[in-house]
């Protein structure tokens, strides 16, 4: 199941690192891509909508048949049941195009989220104890000339600014024992390393990592390779970066190459968080507007609820996401109007009038009296 799962994930940012090689935009790509999702779902989404227009037409029914079997559930539930066959009607069909962009929207998830982590091990061991602070961020700065190829040297700072270097190199022969994988030299496109302790609080090697949004990406393509120089941005954004993460000296060297620059460009993130939570209440609003009675109650309570609980958790998810999720919702508001403009008709329209309704039949002509 796992390789599955990582097979989606590859798929998914290929497709996503194709579109950026021809339309060179981070950010107009996954508005693409959210498109191309949901074309792919549009049958579902028709069949959704439909559904919703035929519980409409048989609430009246419905309601009857709950006050007939107020008393009597089992029977209800068998009436109900009966009457959605006889429409073709499937009470939970609304939930099918949600359910099934659910993956998608986890996969992207994970797609801006997941960097390219591996364990880069030392030469040889370390013979002084390190007092250096353990909260710290190392990053490869360059190679030392005295050493020759292969070599990189590691920074590492801590939270008081302190800085210390180590020499990484390919390492011996390791024990079958030792967890450290082996490895040729540190890839061009590692940009974040934290080392890692022994029992003895020395340094026994080095986790190293791309920035956050190139795990699933083709590492020859040229999204993963802009991104890693901080050049796939987005209206100023860092699409890998949430808002939260993008006020924060610290948590901004998380989602980014160079670290950034906390605050520069944190207006957008902030208004396109509030730009998702409109487009919520207002796809809410459209689907509330199509119901009744207590559906129509529980709708209008989703639809003040649900932009709230959304803006709250989208403060720590990647930017990228919440455009997806912005452009879902504007494709699903114009997908509705569509159709529920179509199969909306006028109340009475193609039906006969009532009697006593409408103009007066006109009065009968006296007839006219015999001659004499």
């Amino acid at each position: 199941m796992a390789e599955v799962w990582g097979a989606i994930l590859n798929f998914l940012g290929a497709v996503l690192n194709g579109i950026y090689e021809v339309i060179p935009s981070y950010g107009l790509a996954i508005i693409l891509l959210t498109i191309l999702v949901r074309v792919v779902l549009i049958p579902l989404t028709v069949k959704q909508i439909r559904s919703m227009a035929s519980m409409q037409k048989i609430q009246p029914e419905l309601k009857r048949l709950q006050q007939k079997y107020k008393g009597d559930r089992q029977k209800l539930n068998e009436e109900m049941m009966k009457l959605y066959r006889e429409h073709g009607v499937n009470p939970l069909g609304g939930c099918f195009p949600l359910v099934m962009q659910m993956p998608v929207f986890i996969a992207l998830y994970s797609v801006l989220r997941v960097a390219v982590v591996f364990d880069a091990a030392l030469p040889q061991p370390v013979a002084t104890t390190v007092t250096f602070g353990r909260t710290t961020l190392c990053a490869p700065v360059g190679t030392p000339a005295a050493k020759g190829p292969g070599f990189t040297v590691i920074r590492c700072e801590d939270e008081k600014k302190r800085t210390q270097e180590f020499n990484i190199a390919p390492p011996v022969e390791q024990q079958k024992s030792s967890p450290v994988k082996k490895f040729d030299a540190l890839p061009s496109y590692v940009t974040h390393c934290a080392y890692h302790l022994d029992t003895q609080g020395r340094v026994d090697g080095f986790a190293c990592s791309s920035p956050k949004g190139t795990g699933h990406l083709p590492t020859d393509g040229k999204l993963f390779r802009d991104i890693i120089q901080d050049k796939a941005k987005f209206l100023g954004m860092h699409l890998a970066c949430s808002p939260t993460q993008a006020t924060s000296k610290v948590a901004i060297k998380q989602c980014t190459a160079s670290g950034g620059k906390a605050g520069a460009g944190v207006v957008s993130y902030y208004l396109l968080v509030a730009f998702m939570m409109a487009s919520t209440y207002y796809q809410q609003r459209q689907m509330s507007s199509q119901a009744s009675g207590p559906q129509a109650k529980q709708m209008q309570m989703m639809g003040r609820v649900m932009p709230l609980f959304l803006g709250f958790i989208s403060l720590n998810i990647p930017a990228g996401v919440i455009i997806y999720w912005t452009v879902s919702n504007l494709w699903t508001i114009g997908q509705q109007y569509f159709f529920l403009q179509r199969q909306t008709t006028p109340a009475g329209a193609g039906e006969p009038e009532a009697p006593g309704k409408g103009k007066p039949p006109a009065k009968p002509k006296p007839k006219p009296k015999p001659k004499r």
